[in-house]
């Protein structure tokens, strides 16, 4: 009875170690392969960014990253070359679909609470923090009506439309649009200045109109013989001001005039990239506006605007350039320019717009 009892345990301890073997192997493997698939697309990032083969660089330091829920979703790569240049990746762990999620030369923009892990939500920045906890009390301190579960909802949506733009997301689209100028001849002198809001709300309307099939609206050549005659409008009925014009006003602005054509309209305010290119892709103009007085600048930078209001109606993206927003000037001159948004984040809001019957 001994004896069996004695072979019987042998027999079941052997079968806990070869399980527990079995899951270790299984494990490792996984986590070679994921760490394989990082190391091909980080490979082919550097290559395709910086022309960099393997051998021209290797990787320093890497770190876990998690997402507002705590979950690990991306390892954060730091590479120098062989010239002494540094870089930056931040490579999603997906085993279906690893993808750069950001990139670019240097430690990246790293906002610091804490030392203990590296979050990310979309966009330029990561965050250094202790816990999740402690970046919802900072964002509560900053906005104190926001719920936890309003912040990790618009935090979740923030990370989908990273997630959803990047990899094969790089490209670049251009909507087109007539050239407008808040210096145009038919705009009255009073005006001119501080015309940009308006003038940023009548070529949306314009594109709206004229490609969107938008017919009720009242813009150049329906309904204004000139477009210094439409833009005169926007200023003096659409809120138009000697000291330019806020965020709110500009929506409202567009809104109305939609509203007063009798239209449903709507919209909304961030500053993301990615929701950016998604309202391109979606072949939706939007107002951005650069004000480094109200933003949190640094002091130091070199903008190309301190204050004006721009249609932005194109981007591009790619692993060399970064993103570019392509927007019109509206000055004397006016004309499309490529504007890069890492330099000019810190000071940019974006107005969506949308007519929605």
């Amino acid at each position: 009875m001994l004896n069996n009892l004695k072979r019987y345990m042998g027999t079941f301890f052997v079968i806990i170690l070869f399980s527990m073997l079995t899951v270790t192997i299984v494990d490792a493997e996984e986590k070679e392969q994921v760490l394989s698939e990082s190391n091909i697309v980080l490979n082919d990032y550097m290559k395709n960014g910086y022309f960099l083969e393997p051998s021209d660089f290797k990787a320093k330091s890497e770190r876990d990253v998690f997402d507002i829920n705590g979950i690990k979703i991306a390892k954060y790569y730091v590479v120098e070359s062989l010239s002494g240049q540094e870089y930056f990746a931040i490579i999603s762990n997906s085993q279906e679909n690893s993808e750069v999620l950001l990139g670019g030369e240097g430690n990246g923009d790293v906002f610091e609470l804490g030392e203990e892990n590296y979050y990310y939500f979309g966009g330029f920045s990561i965050v250094s923090a202790d816990d999740t906890n402690q970046i919802i009390e900072y964002i509560k301190s900053e906005d104190e009506d926001l719920s936890t579960n309003e912040i990790k909802q618009d935090l979740d949506i923030q990370l989908m439309n990273t997630t959803a733009s990047t990899g094969d997301g790089y490209g670049s689209k251009s909507l087109s649009s007539p050239i407008f100028s808040q210096k145009d001849p038919d705009v009255k002198s009073g005006y001119q200045s501080s015309a940009c809001g308006p003038t940023t709300m009548a070529v949306i309307l314009q594109y709206w109109h004229d490609s969107k099939s938008k017919s009720k609206l009242q813009v150049w050549k329906s309904g204004y013989s000139t477009k210094g005659a439409f833009i005169n409008s926007m200023y003096a009925n659409r809120g138009g001001t000697f000291y330019g014009m806020s965020v709110n006003g500009v929506r409202s602005g567009l809104e109305n005039e939609a509203i007063a054509r009798g239209y449903s309209a709507s919209s909304s305010s961030f500053n993301n990239f990615f929701s950016y290119k998604t309202q391109i892709d979606d072949n939706k103009p939007v107002a951005v506006k650069f004000d480094k007085w109200f933003s949190k600048w640094e002091p130091n930078a070199k903008y190309d605007y301190d204050y004006h209001w721009t249609p932005g109606l194109g981007y591009i993206y790619s692993a060399s350039s970064g993103a570019l927003l392509r927007v019109q000037t509206l000055g004397a001159d006016s004309y499309v320019r490529d504007i890069n948004y890492n330099t000019h984040s810190g000071i940019i809001t974006m107005v969506s717009f949308s007519i929605n019957n």
